[in-house]
């Protein structure tokens, strides 16, 4: 999802939570990530989800969908872009 796509709350919300899903997948990345940061940026992800599913936001286009694929929780999710030491 792009920002200029944006038309109404619900796709805010959408374009929002698909912007904090690439952080998470950015910090899960490093070497060496920020715990507390990760850990903060996986529980906005993760709430802005459950909202999204609340109130019935379509999210097929972004990241979310694929944490829901893949069983629903954000850290399941990242943690498949955590580097092998």
């Amino acid at each position: 999802m792009n920002k200029h796509d944006v038309r109404d709350a619900g796709q805010g919300l959408a374009y929002i939570t698909d912007c904090t899903l690439a952080t998470v997948t950015d910090l899960a990345s490093k070497a060496r990530p920020p715990k507390h940061e990760l850990k903060r940026q996986i529980s906005i992800a993760q709430q802005a989800i459950d909202w999204m599913d609340r109130f019935g936001v379509d999210y097929s286009k972004t990241r979310a969908a694929d944490v829901k694929a893949g069983g629903g929780k954000v850290e399941d999710w990242a943690a498949q872009f955590k580097q092998q030491n």
